[in-house]
């Protein structure tokens, strides 16, 4: 696994703001955005991935994946 800090390292609140990629070269933050487990927040300047993110969260949306699942419904089918 390896990881890049965005333009700006850090938030307001000190928290690291990165891109993580796995060791097959998988984005883990596009990766957890498209399974519906995480929802894109984009903190300028740090904006390389935010369309393709974003896209990957409205394509999750429409699914019902993850967080848009039924509720009760653990695989959000």
């Amino acid at each position: 696994m390896r990881y890049r800090l965005g333009t700006e390292s850090r938030d307001r609140y000190g928290r690291a703001l990165a891109y993580v990629w796995l060791a097959d070269g998988r984005s883990l933050n596009l990766l957890l955005v498209e399974r519906g487990f995480a929802q894109p927040l984009t903190i300028p300047p740090n904006a390389d991935l935010a369309e393709r993110i974003g896209a990957a969260a409205r394509a999750a949306r429409e699914a019902g994946r993850g967080l848009w699942g039924r509720p009760g419904c653990a695989d959000g089918g």
